[in-house]
């Protein structure tokens, strides 16, 4: 990555001084013990390994960055070895100057010289607060002003690739060991596991659960057994660079699917390859979630659950019992790439959410541009309580065969069907899409010769 060229751009399009937050480290319990440190993606877009508590000022009056860096002290090399000094630091990240982070106040006002310091808040409130101090601006992390999104230069999209045969093994070796008798928590070290021996880290917390009708499933509590589907959303994330992946696989625990399964797994590659195959400049993403929802619906129809044309089932939204979230989002230096702006910067001006259940969850609603990365991840779940809704039951009573759904939700001695998603990050091309994570399997013939083999 090109730091310097990033700063130097950055800076070129600045009519004022902007003041950047690294954040601090966060306690999880006692104040010594804290989570693993990453910094904000506002500010690691700009350093590499930034140090915790650091600060940066863009002054584009003269072009200068100044870094703010933790003073160095004697305990430093007791407790957590020799820190790089100043003028290293000032080498390794070609900035102006280094300044201690304790001196950040006076430092900004002398640097400013009166004039209005700009800024932006950040995850960390105590960082976000001195920010908001020493700016005089109101920041706020629920509502941090207005960023504009852009595609991935060929740096970042090198590092995405690299990413992803960490990302590969990782799920190769859930697949392998997902026997009957296995805990999720077993399958769970070996993905996070995986991306330690590769050199990173896990991008968010792992998805791995049988009980893949919770979307967002973090526990592994479960213990295998025949017939359950494992569903894995997981992905590598580097150390120094903050690039990341995000891929969903699912198998059968120890062999072949069930008639079920198989039918609902070919359902959801079918509707995932179909929207992947209509990337390309200038479609709209929200059209890419509906096309995916009339082949899912369509599927549905043929297998009995839905009733009606997929069309119409699509426009009222019954498609939306099953496949209860969007298409996908963007991705990059945060796997939610640029979220934290909020909907302004998915949905342009003159775009907003939908207010129908399921559609309501897209995440973006942008026309495509090349160099563009985001997710495509439809699915199918089967979940209780909104197939027993007696809301739902009323509004879609004529378009859902309610008791077979039922019988969905009884299967596998009652535990249910669960869920079914299958992700991959996708480059928008000047030609159509690059599926970045091709390399993972994912035919039914394939995961099916993996499952349980370790």
């Amino acid at each position: 990555m090109n730091y310097v060229e990033r700063r130097r751009r950055f800076l070129h399009g600045l009519d004022a001084p902007v003041l950047l937050m690294a954040g601090g480290l966060v306690s999880r319990n006692y104040p010594a013990n804290t989570f693993p440190y990453r910094a904000d993606s506002t500010f690691l877009y700009f350093f590499e390994r930034p140090e915790p508590g650091a600060a940066a000022l863009f002054d584009p009056a003269d072009g200068r960055v100044t870094l703010f860096l933790p003073a160095r002290t004697a305990d430093d090399a007791l407790w957590h070895g020799e820190l790089e000094t100043f003028a290293d630091a000032r080498t390794r990240h070609g900035v102006d100057a280094v300044q201690p982070v304790e001196q950040l106040e006076a430092q900004v006002a002398a640097l400013a010289k009166g004039r209005a310091v700009q800024g932006l808040a950040v995850a960390d409130a105590r960082a976000t607060a001195r920010a908001r101090a020493i700016t005089g601006a109101p920041l706020d992390f629920d509502d941090p002003g207005q960023v504009g999104p852009g595609p991935l230069d060929d740096d970042e999209l090198a590092e995405l690739r690299r990413l992803v045969p960490v990302t590969r093994e990782a799920h190769l070796a859930a697949m392998r060991h997902s026997r009957p008798g296995v805990t999720e928590q077993f399958l769970a070290g070996q993905v996070e596991g995986a991306f330690v021996r590769g050199g990173c880290t896990a991008a968010y917390g792992t998805i791995l659960s049988v009980r893949g009708e919770v979307l967002h499933n973090h526990g592994h509590t479960h213990v295998l057994r025949a017939g359950d589907i494992v569903l894995l959303d997981a992905g590598a994330e580097s150390l120094s660079t903050g690039y990341c992946n995000d891929v969903t696989r699912d198998w059968p625990v120890g062999g072949a699917f069930s008639p079920e399964g198989r039918d609902l797994y070919e359902l959801v590659l079918a509707a995932e390859v179909d929207a992947i195959a209509a990337v390309r400049p200038g479609v709209r993403y929200r059209d890419l979630h509906l096309r995916a929802c009339r082949v899912l619906a369509d599927g549905l129809a043929q297998l009995g659950l839905l009733r009606g044309p997929a069309d119409a089932l699509v426009e009222s939204g019954a498609h939306a019992l099953f496949f209860p979230h969007g298409l996908g989002h963007q991705l990059g230096l945060d796997v939610h790439d640029l979220e934290a702006f909020g909907d302004r910067i998915h949905y342009p001006a003159g775009r907003t959410r939908s207010a129908q259940f399921g559609t309501r969850y897209l995440r973006m609603d942008m026309d495509l541009q090349p160099g563009m990365t985001f997710t495509i991840e439809p699915g199918l779940y089967f979940v209780p309580a909104i197939i027993r809704s007696p809301e739902f039951r009323r509004q879609f009573k004529d378009q859902v065969d309610w008791d077979l759904a039922e019988r969905f939700l009884a299967l596998n001695d009652g535990r249910g069907f669960g869920g079914i998603r299958i992700e991959d990050d996708v480059l928008c091309t000047a030609e159509g899409a690059e599926v970045l994570t091709a390399s993972i399997p994912k035919t039914r013939a394939e995961i099916e010769a993996l499952a349980g083999q370790g």
